[in-house]
């Protein structure tokens, strides 16, 4: 569908909104495709998907469209006017007091108003800001869509990690047991030891169930995001990019303010604002009404055919309350911006630490503590079946083990979560070349 934009240009609109329709719906046929039978799905084809599906884009990409229809009407004349009348009592025709004998008497009049030089331009030129301001709520909304998607998505996979954790969890545990069970056969440990491995296997099992609970909550957050049923089935995810290099937090903050689409929104809503203000001093000038008419109520030929101006008086109270009032406006969306940009500025620095302090994190539990934390429970495993060892150590040095396991996860899609919120603020320049490279 790369190029089908261009093509539409090109068509009687009918056509093109029957052609956009019916590629739309190809489109979603394919999504509705690869969520039937695949059985898992990456990050950038669920923020694909979302594109696709979402229905508030379809309705933003209207107030696009009808924005930019605005834009050509704005800058042309008012449509001219034609005025005819005539006198009824002359139907038929009738006779003057001389004689003479006179046809209907009518009255016709075509005139057009004119601005005062430089309108029409100006509201031109606001009419276009207002629809690029559009344009930049649209492009606002779609990144805001996919920051969402991707922590959706890193959702998705931490249920899921938590859940092939628990599993693992709850056969080591069996495991456990059978080696308590066996000790305690032979008389060399106490029943407490079989016991506790049955409560922790309980507390597992609830464990799971409090996990499922989420993972439906997550499934039908995707699916609203996508226009879908809340339970209808999604694939597994595949998994995460790795927690690479961040940018340079000066090329960063130079990329968001130069890409951010709220401050290029509020730049352009400034821009109109600007154009509205000069639009208001306008006001304090007449506007100009040229007019030609026939009108054979005269009697002399050479007074029938007239041609006039008018002009409107600019006075009183109104057009200063314009300008006062587009003014404000103005003032408004400069003070507006300049709080964006200090919220943009100051989550940005935030998301940023977050992410690199996280990014430490994953590379500490992925050198140092899952290793020892492995170690450790293989070395309280080898004490107890030596019959040396104490099984609450054990069980203790297991949920440690796992417990690191699924620390590590959550790091992972917390990095996630922050790199998607860098990729907003930076206007998507993070997500243009990244790479699919994945983390099991």
């Amino acid at each position: 569908m790369g190029h089908l934009p261009h093509v539409i240009r090109w068509l009687p609109l009918g056509f093109a909104t029957i052609l956009l329709t019916f590629s739309w719906s190809m489109a979603q046929a394919d999504e509705d495709a690869l969520f039937n039978h695949a059985k898992q799905i990456t990050p950038a084809q669920l923020v694909d998907a979302v594109l696709i599906r979402n229905p508030g884009l379809s309705g933003m990409r209207s107030a696009v469209e009808a924005a930019r229809a605005k834009i050509d009407p704005a800058g042309a004349l008012t449509d001219p006017l034609l005025a005819y009348g005539l006198a009824p009592e002359t139907i038929g025709g009738f006779r003057t007091p001389g004689g003479r004998h006179r046809g209907l008497s009518q009255r016709i009049e075509l005139s057009q108003t004119i601005p005062w030089p430089g309108t029409l331009e100006l509201r031109g030129k606001k009419a276009a800001a207002e629809s690029e301001s559009e344009a930049w709520k649209l492009s606002d909304f779609r990144l805001q869509l996919a920051e969402r998607t991707r922590a959706a998505y890193a959702q998705w996979y931490y249920v899921h990690r938590a859940l092939a954790v628990n599993a693992e969890n709850r056969v080591l545990l069996v495991r456990l047991r059978g080696v308590a069970e066996t000790a305690y056969g032979a008389g060399q440990a106490p029943q407490q030891d079989v016991l506790q491995a049955e409560v922790e296997l309980t507390r597992l099992q609830n464990q799971a169930l409090e996990i499922e609970r989420r993972r439906a909550t997550v499934q039908a957050g995707i699916n609203g995001l996508l226009n879908r049923n809340p339970q209808a089935p999604l694939p597994i995810p595949k998994a995460l990019p790795p927690a690479g290099n961040l940018p340079d937090y000066a090329n960063l903050q130079q990329m968001a303010l130069a890409r951010y689409p709220v401050l290029k929104r509020l730049d352009a809503e400034i821009n109109a604002g600007q154009d509205r203000v000069e639009l208001a001093h306008k006001g304090f000038y007449p506007d100009f009404k040229l007019s030609a008419g026939y009108n054979n109520l005269w009697d002399a030929p050479e007074k029938q055919f007239t041609v006039g101006a008018t002009i409107n008086i600019p006075i009183g109270a109104k057009h200063q309350g314009e300008l006062e009032a587009a003014n404000a406006r103005l003032q408004q969306h400069r003070d507006e911006r300049l709080d964006a940009r200090a919220s943009l500025l100051s989550s940005l620095d935030q998301s940023y630490r977050t992410a690199r302090q996280v990014r430490d994190s994953i590379a500490l539990y992925a050198d140092r503590l899952l290793p020892l934390a492995r170690l450790n429970m293989k070395a309280a495993e080898a004490d107890y079946s030596g019959g040396s060892g104490d099984f609450l150590k054990l069980i203790t040095a297991e949920q440690q083990y796992l417990i690191a396991k699924l620390e590590l996860s959550r790091s992972r899609a917390d990095f996630f979560i922050q790199f998607a919120a860098l990729d907003y603020r930076t206007g998507g320049a993070l997500t243009t070349n990244q790479t699919q490279e994945t983390n099991p």
